[in-house]
């Protein structure tokens, strides 16, 4: 269902908006009314619709300054515009803002009916779109995804299963006609000649490989997609021919014979654990894609201070007490490579919580967008943090208020910041889903994000005002979030105190002791 908000200044034509439609059977739920723009800011702040039905003319913040302010938070809302004969300029203007629905009033009901559906439509395409994005984004983190579960496989391989879990729908192996196979005496120095010969075999016996070669001292491992065992069968003949050319001594390759390992009656998780007992003896690791030939080189640093096991187990031993700053600090070194911050912060993340849920894709993509956009291990430690500490609210907490101590402190070091609100909070900040975040703050707090925002909005300029003599109402604005919209700022400030900004300077001048 689509998230619908109907804005009107007149009692009367948000009613009969409310009523004149079966808005259900259109896939589409009414979450809200507002009678003028400023109140429908604030709850676009907190319920962040898809539509919004908004008339122009309107109190307090007209239709296209609400259009102004609300699409610089949420760019993807969608805005149908109720307008008189006489206000076609105010139309023209709202074009610039990207509205390309315009209605007249008094609206009629079958061309109302007639934008929502085109709307409902584009939505499910954009839908569409963004679950594509979403397959590609997986295609590229591919790679570092496949690094990940062997590095955690390797640090925690008495926690197998669980590591397992949390990368295999990610990596979307398939289910079936899964084959294993070591070849032994694979010098690396011919190893790409080896390689290429690989796929001429795979393609000649119609099998593909799910997983990059894992490459440790002369031993290259493949993990295969094959239908039957009769392509299995000539896969294994075909590879031990190709080998046999490379062994000149008959010992080796009897030797070679024995060490190629077949695996057709077990589970993926069972056929990677054999796996990792294969490789775990060895520090030098290297992933390479038969295809493509890209060759990823990673060490399995057993008794390294950054091994994933061990800051779980440092946390977790008493989540409430930890000092997570410096335990990081100890973790996230000046010398570690971005590429193995990574690696930890990514580990980190896909920690099932404490419900035993793994993230949702939506809100995983997000965060791996945010990762794999960082360039610096400053900037991934800081990430890291913020899941550690979501998870230490959660283990403090027996109301549940993970993530609103990290929400109010963001929100206190950025009052400034004009585009600030709950949905960009939680989609780029604490990487949850926003209806969680909302009911969950409501919760918490007792008022709704907007109120709570624009309270430390208010308190702020207060401060200003008091204590610093700032009486530049053009500044005080721009300091607490307002941008240059002073008139704003100010029925807002009024709205929370009863006076205007400057009727407030005045009544402090009066009351300042002389």
């Amino acid at each position: 269902m689509l998230r619908l908000m109907i804005v009107d200044d007149e009692q009367i034509i948000r009613e009969a908006l409310s009523s004149m439609i079966d808005y259900t059977s259109l896939g589409y739920e009414v979450i809200a009314t507002a009678k003028n723009g400023m109140e429908a800011y604030d709850r676009i702040r907190d319920d962040y619709p898809d539509v919004v039905i908004t008339d122009i003319k309107m109190p307090i913040l007209n239709g296209l300054e609400l259009i102004e302010r609300a699409s610089r938070i949420d760019s993807r809302i969608t805005f149908i515009l109720l307008s008189g004969y006489g206000e076609f300029e105010y139309a023209k203007q709202a074009m610039t803002y990207g509205v390309r629905y315009y209605l007249l009033k008094p609206t009629d009901k079958q061309e109302l009916i007639n934008c929502l559906d085109t709307i409902r439509e584009e939505k499910k395409q954009k839908e569409v779109q963004q679950k594509a994005e979403q397959a590609l984004l997986l295609k590229d983190m591919q790679s570092p995804l496949e690094q990940g579960l062997l590095m955690e496989a390797l640090d925690q391989p008495d926690n197998f299963p669980q590591v397992f879990k949390k990368y295999q729908g990610l990596l979307s192996f398939p289910e079936k006609g899964l084959y294993a196979c070591i070849c032994s005496f694979v010098e690396e120095t011919y190893l790409k000649s080896f390689l290429k010969d690989i796929v001429r075999i795979l393609l000649s016996c119609g099998a593909e490989s799910v997983f990059p070669v894992i490459y440790v001292k002369n031993s290259a491992l493949f993990v295969l997609s094959s239908p039957t065992l009769a392509h299995q069968e000539k896969i294994r003949q075909s590879l031990d021919e190709k080998l046999a050319k490379q062994v000149a001594d008959k010992r080796q390759k009897e030797k070679h014979q024995q060490e190629i390992t077949r695996n057709t009656k077990v589970t993926l998780e069972d056929l990677f654990a054999q796996i990792i007992s294969k490789i775990s003896r060895y520090e030098r690791i290297l992933l390479i894609r038969p295809e493509t030939g890209e060759t990823r080189d990673f060490h399995n640093n057993m008794a390294a201070p950054w091994r994933i096991s061990k800051l779980r187990e440092a946390f977790t031993a008493s989540p409430a007490e930890t000092d997570i700053p410096s335990l990081l600090d100890s973790v996230f070194t000046p010398s570690m490579t971005p590429d193995v911050a990574k690696n930890i912060a990514l580990g980190l993340f896909l920690n099932p919580d404490n419900s035993g849920q793994e993230p949702p894709l939506d809100i995983a993509c997000d965060f791996f967008r945010r990762l794999y956009s960082c360039t610096q291990t400053s900037e991934i430690r800081k990430l890291a943090e913020i899941v550690l500490l979501q998870e230490k609210d959660e283990a403090a907490s027996s109301k549940g208020g993970a993530n609103i101590s990290l929400l109010k402190s963001y929100v206190e070091a950025h009052l400034d910041c004009e585009t600030l609100s709950l949905k960009w909070l939680a989609e780029n900040y604490l990487f949850v889903s926003v209806g969680y975040l909302s009911k969950q703050f409501v919760k918490e707090e007792g008022i709704r994000f907007s109120d709570y925002l624009n309270k430390k909005r208010m308190e702020q300029a207060i401060r200003l005002m008091v204590y610093y003599h700032n009486d530049n109402i053009k500044t005080i604005a721009r300091s607490v979030g307002f941008g240059n919209n002073p008139q704003y700022f100010s029925q807002v400030f009024k709205k929370y105190t009863g006076y205007t900004p400057t009727e407030y300077i005045e009544k402090v001048g009066a009351s300042a002791p002389s």
